[in-house]
């Protein structure tokens, strides 16, 4: 009986280890999908740093941007406006740091945690505020990029890459505009920074693709 119970406890175990592989492959395709969305999105709106005017994809940083290159043309209020891509950009960012988590937190399950809560929350303090809340997606790229760097996630390169645009975009472009009048200087580092950004989020797309292909063999 005693045997015959082990048996089926030993037959039982597989399907439970199963489930997990499957879900962290389903979690790295969404993420990956999360990922090239994302880079889609940052490159069509790459087009805003060289032209004024309406576009699909003009996101904050856009708005960052024009307000120092622009700033005529550019009301101060334009950050303020409620926009629904913001926050759809924010919930893909959650969603690819949820995807990184499980490599990430092999270096520190408590920074990934927060890298991954930070987009979640960010998001809702806009959808309340409709002004505060993105600086949060800017802040878990930072994090996640320094624990990339530090687990094997990807490139150096695209760790670093990850580390120097969040760092751009974050200090000089976010606090950098709200604290100093418009600045063709703070406009140039915020395109520089937004051109690595989006590089890195391909970089980042690429990888958890990979590692869902892995997973899935």
């Amino acid at each position: 009986m005693a045997s015959a119970l082990q048996g089926f406890t030993m037959t039982a175990a597989p399907p439970a280890a199963s489930k997990k592989e499957l879900f962290l492959r389903w979690l790295l395709f969404i993420g990956a999908l999360a990922g090239w969305a994302l880079f889609g999105a940052f490159l069509i709106g790459a087009f805003g740093l060289l032209r004024t005017g309406s576009l699909p994809a003009r996101n904050w940083l856009l708005v960052l941007f024009d307000l120092n290159f622009r700033p005529s043309s550019t009301p101060a209020t334009a950050l303020g406006a409620f926009s629904p891509l913001d926050i759809t950009l924010m919930l893909l960012f959650g969603t690819v740091m949820a995807a990184m988590y499980p490599a990430l937190s092999q270096r520190s399950k408590s920074w990934a945690a927060i890298a991954a809560a930070l987009p979640f929350l960010g998001a809702l303090v806009f959808i309340v505020t409709s002004t505060a809340g993105r600086s949060a997606v800017l802040v878990a790229g930072l994090i996640s990029s320094i624990l990339a760097l530090r687990s094997q996630f990807g490139t150096q390169l695209g760790a670093v890459a990850g580390i120097v645009a969040s760092i751009l975009l974050l200090v000089v472009g976010d606090f950098g505009t709200a604290a100093f009048p418009p600045s063709a200087l703070i406009a140039v580092l915020i395109g520089v920074g937004y051109l690595l950004w989006t590089a890195w989020l391909l970089l980042v797309a690429m990888e958890l693709a990979r590692r869902s292909r892995e997973a899935a063999a």
